[in-house]
């Protein structure tokens, strides 16, 4: 599954290390940290646990380690019409509206940024 998603994005990755990885049943943990070619990494946690829910971050961030967007659904930003979905933008995590994200989506956002700059 996330090992697909990685192959389907090799013009963007340049190497990927999997942190941790365990799965019950239907459920999983799943962090990888994720190099990318233009020298930014992209750190990945996903869960889904038992019961359907999932919990995500997917912290993009440039060789400084500063954030370039970070898309999660930690239930913090009350304000957000998306809310519990949102993300961080640049070196002042500004918070703004977010769909729900998978790791899928948030490689193809990437990645149209990335072929624009």
């Amino acid at each position: 599954m996330f090992l697909d998603i990685f192959e389907h994005y090799q013009d963007i990755i340049a190497s990927y290390d999997i942190v941790q990885f365990r799965m019950v049943g239907a459920s999983y943990q799943f962090v990888a940290k994720v190099s990318l070619k233009n020298q930014t990494e992209l750190h990945v946690k996903d869960y889904l646990f038992l019961d359907g829910a999932q919990k995500y971050s997917y912290h993009w961030q440039d060789a400084q380690g500063d954030c370039i967007v970070r898309w999660d659904n930690a239930p913090h930003h009350q304000q957000v019409s998306t809310f519990p979905f949102h993300k961080h933008l640049g070196k002042q995590e500004t918070i703004a509206e977010s769909p729900p994200m998978r790791l899928n989506a948030a490689l193809d956002e990437i990645r149209k940024i990335l072929k624009y700059h």
